[in-house]
């Protein structure tokens, strides 16, 4: 700690003493808050200093003082004391108590913090004395400030972070819903295309006058084909929410009249409105159910259910396809297809389940269980190619 030497009034010092003697001879003859204040002034807790009658510094300890000019300058020759003439002559007339500067922060080098400036005037001895404490208001002020800045920069961390997430949900979501697509369109057009193709070979060997007929199936298969693709394509060019909505009456019509399979249907009027507000994903887990009666199940009867239950949950719309074909074994899996999983993928997007119940040659139940906030109403019941109800 760097020793200093205050001179204070009309006292002077004797080169042949000592520094410590010197400081202890000119305290004893200052003002009581001075002798008071030297310790924690020299232990830095504190800054003080004298400054002469005509505002120069005489003498400072403690580095919260280092913001005044060095000794023998005027002291409002400093950034926080600019100025202030008028005020210090009203301070040594006796018409000013004290100058109080609360909060500041020097320009000067050796104050990084705020302090609290009081300045006094010692009559007796004709000097200033000036106090010099940290101001700890201003700085809990900081404090709260930057406390409250790194909240922000965490928040927009924060937000960013979840900005990221749901752009790669978006992504992930987008590319489940191109491999779907190109399940419902493309793979399922190959198999026909490619079935269709085989059982021509066969007819080169065995019903020759059929060939033709099978290549213009092929052919229709390939163009229905490319029609679901560019589709598909369609779909993905837009948002969900403004995909066309598919009537479920007319698929179940158009899959009779190509099939020839006996399809029936029953729709309570209550769930009109949610076969309305499901159509883009009914449109997907009812055609992927025909196309599999068609490739697979071999089915001679169809039937679809579209109720309303109440559950704790609220009320759902329960969609049923039912076949009557050879159904298959659900704890066999399948590689390569992927159909039943989009189904049940499409039906949690929008906040249901889908469940698939086979049992080999007993048929096959797709059953699709989606929230409904439409009143309930009476039932319906139609069908199809004359089918009973």
């Amino acid at each position: 700690m760097t020793k200093v030497i205050f001179v204070c009034g009309r006292f002077g010092l004797r080169s042949r003493w000592t520094r410590r003697a010197s400081r202890l001879f000119l305290w004893e003859r200052m003002i009581d808050i001075g002798t008071e204040l030297l310790p924690a002034a020299q232990a830095e807790v504190i800054g003080l200093a004298v400054l002469r009658a005509d505002r120069t510094v005489q003498q400072k300890v403690g580095h919260l003082v280092d913001w005044l000019p060095a000794v023998g300058a005027d002291c409002c020759l400093c950034a926080l004391l600019v100025g202030m003439e008028t005020e210090m002559a009203a301070l040594s007339e006796g018409r000013r108590n004290l100058i109080a500067l609360s909060g500041v922060r020097a320009e000067l080098p050796g104050l990084d913090r705020p302090v609290t400036a009081v300045i006094l005037w010692n009559g007796d001895r004709s000097h200033y004395v000036v106090i010099a404490m940290p101001d700890f208001t201003a700085r809990q002020a900081e404090i709260m400030f930057e406390s409250e800045r790194r909240a922000r920069r965490l928040m927009e961390q924060q937000l960013e972070a979840a900005n990221s997430e749901v752009r790669f949900a978006s992504l992930a979501r987008t590319r489940l819903r191109l491999a779907r697509d190109l399940h419902d369109t493309l793979v399922h057009s190959i198999i026909a295309l490619l079935t269709q193709i085989r059982l021509t070979r066969h007819f080169l060997t065995t019903d020759p006058a059929r060939v033709s007929e099978g290549l213009a199936i092929a052919e229709e298969a390939a163009i229905s084909g490319l029609a679901r693709a560019r589709d598909a394509i369609t779909r993905l060019r837009m948002p969900d929410d403004l995909e066309l909505d598919s009537d479920v009456e007319k698929m179940l019509s158009d899959f009779a009249r190509q099939t020839g399979a006996e399809v029936s249907m029953r729709i309570d009027d209550g769930a009109r409105a949610g076969l309305q507000d499901h159509a883009t994903t009914l449109r997907r887990i009812v055609g992927e159910a025909l196309r599999n009666v068609e490739a697979h199940a071999k089915a001679r009867q169809v039937r679809f259910d579209a109720v309303v239950e109440k559950t704790e949950a609220g009320r759902r719309l329960i969609v049923d396809i039912r076949d009557d074909g050879r159904g298959f074994d659900r704890t066999i899996p399948k590689q390569g297809h992927f159909g039943l999983i989009g189904m049940a993928e499409f039906a949690e997007l929008a906040g249901g389940q889908c469940t698939v119940e086979s049992v080999p040659g007993a048929g096959t139940l797709v059953r699709a269980s989606l929230p409904l906030t439409a009143p309930a109403a009476s039932a319906r019941s139609g069908s199809v190619k004359g089918a009973e109800t």
